[in-house]
C-alpha cells in the first residue's frame, strides 16, 4: 500500500509538472510585440559669426572733441535653432566717459570687408547710445542683435554701424597727456531661446 501511494504521488507530481509546462506553453502561444524602430534624436546648432576678414571696428589716434570714427560689420547666424543675439564689451574699455559710442542696426552693406567700410549702409534703429563705460559687459545686460530682442532663424543676417567719438571736456588744462580707451572687444553672442 506505501508503495501504491507512493506510485500515485510519483504519477501526480509527473501529471501536474507536465501539466505546468503545457499550461505556460498555451499562455506563450498567445502573445503579440510591435516594434518602435529607427529612432534617433540630433541636436540643433547655435552659430554666429562675422562677416569674411571682420577685425577692428575702430582704431584713431590724436583725435579731438567731436572726431568721430566710424566702422561696420554684417554679423549672419547660420545655426539651426531660432537664438537670441546680444552684443556686449568682453574687455571694459579705460577711461570709458571719455568716448561715446552709438551702435546702428540696419542693412544694405555693399562690400563688408577688413577694412571695416560702411559703403551702403542704411540705418533701421539705434541699439545703443552712450559713452563706453555704460556699455553693457555681460549677455544678460547685452544690446539685442535686433529690435525688439527678435529670434534669429539659420542665416539671418543684419549690418551694424558703430561710430565712436571723443566727447568735448572743457576742464582747464584736462588733457596735457593722451586719454585712451585701450584695447577693448565686443562679443556678439547667440543662445537658443
Amino acid at each position: 500500500m506505501a508503495r501504491r501511494t507512493r506510485k500515485l504521488l510519483l504519477s501526480l507530481l509527473v501529471v501536474g509538472a507536465v501539466g505546468s509546462v503545457a499550461a505556460w506553453g498555451v499562455f506563450a502561444a498567445f502573445t503579440a510585440t510591435t516594434t518602435n524602430s529607427g529612432n534617433t534624436i540630433t541636436a540643433g546648432t547655435v552659430a554666429i559669426g562675422q562677416h569674411a576678414g571682420a577685425t577692428t571696428l575702430y582704431s584713431a589716434a590724436n583725435q579731438g572733441p567731436g572726431a568721430t570714427t566710424v566702422g561696420c560689420v554684417r554679423v549672419t547666424y547660420t545655426g539651426s535653432l531660432a537664438s537670441s543675439v546680444r552684443l556686449y564689451a568682453s574687455a571694459a574699455p579705460s577711461n570709458g566717459d571719455a568716448f561715446n559710442l552709438t551702435v546702428e542696426r540696419g542693412s544694405g552693406l555693399s562690400s563688408p570687408d577688413n577694412t571695416m567700410n560702411c559703403t551702403g549702409f542704411s540705418a533701421s534703429s539705434t541699439a545703443f547710445n552712450g559713452t563706453l563705460d555704460t556699455f553693457a559687459a555681460t549677455y544678460a545686460g547685452g544690446i539685442d542683435g535686433k529690435a525688439g530682442g527678435a529670434a534669429w532663424a539659420q542665416n539671418d543676417a543684419v549690418d551694424y554701424r558703430f561710430t565712436v567719438e571723443v566727447v568735448d571736456d572743457p576742464t582747464p588744462n584736462a588733457h596735457s597727456a593722451s586719454v585712451s580707451t585701450g584695447a577693448h572687444s565686443f562679443t556678439w553672442e547667440a543662445r537658443n531661446n
